[in-house]
């Protein structure tokens, strides 16, 4: 697939880049997402509207607030987000949805500060997007309610205060999370179902297309109306929408880009 310069899509949605985050703690493809928005860039392709649903900024090994707040911190924020502002064509938003590796909050907000940075840049910032069309929500909540999040938080602000007396114990962190914290990810086919039907009640899903990330599956179920834009941790893919036409898209190489799934409403 090639993207045709100057062209105006409806909407680019992506999901758990995880920025910031260290390879040491966990692998990312962060430069391939910068050679993804540097080729849209350099083509002049816009999107009316521009979706990160979730997971963008990794705030559970560190603080994103502090690393904002230090010269170098804040420039690495820039060279992400200048890249993704230059995106939106100015017809529309730019909506940042909030995912839970975003956030150490109980009450699921950003922290203050990265919160202030995306203002001023004009992002919406919110837990779902909706319009006439599609929800896009980041699909956390399929997995936790309020009290199990509010347990996994308490314990993993805990995990932080050690972690930053001895900072090997940030891979603690991460399996430590993965073996008691984290809601397993669906598996089998029936639980990938459950997973999305639930999430489909959540949302009052409707006829609508349901956007989501969270699991990491680059995956499109037509029957429910289900989108996942997968992540820039394994699989390098993002949706692009044209009217009634949602496109998930995989970067295979620099510059070359394979469509692998096609929803039309």
């Amino acid at each position: 697939m090639k993207f045709r310069r100057g062209s105006i899509y409806e909407a680019f949605f992506i999901s758990d880049i995880h920025y910031l985050l260290n390879k040491k703690i966990k692998s990312h493809k962060h430069k391939e997402l910068f050679q993804l928005l540097d080729h849209l860039g350099k083509k002049e392709i816009k999107f009316n509207n521009v979706y990160l649903v979730g997971d963008i900024i990794e705030n559970w090994f560190f603080s994103a607030d502090r690393r904002l707040q230090r010269v170098k911190g804040k420039k690495r924020f820039n060279k992400l987000f200048d890249r993704l502002d230059k995106l939106a064509s100015g017809a529309g938003k730019k909506y940042y949805i909030v995912g839970n590796h975003d956030t150490t909050s109980y009450l699921m907000r950003l922290s203050p500060k990265v919160e202030n940075y995306l203002r001023e840049r004009d992002w919406v910032i919110c837990e779902k997007a909706e319009n006439e069309l599609l929800i896009a929500i980041h699909g956390h909540q399929g997995q936790y309610n309020k009290f199990t999040w509010m347990g996994s938080i308490l314990v993993l602000r805990l995990l932080h205060v050690f972690a930053s007396i001895l900072p090997a114990l940030f891979k603690f962190s991460e399996n430590f999370y993965h073996k008691h914290l984290n809601r397993q990810d669906p598996s089998t086919t029936e639980e990938t179902l459950h997973y999305y039907q639930r999430l489909s009640r959540l949302t009052h899903q409707g006829h609508k297309v349901l956007i989501s990330g969270h699991t990491h599956d680059f995956l499109c179920i037509p029957k429910i109306n289900i989108i996942n834009t997968g992540d820039w941790v394994k699989s390098n893919s993002f949706v692009i929408q044209e009217n009634k036409k949602f496109s998930g898209i995989r970067m295979v190489a620099r510059k070359e880009f394979k469509r692998e799934f096609v929803l039309k409403l």
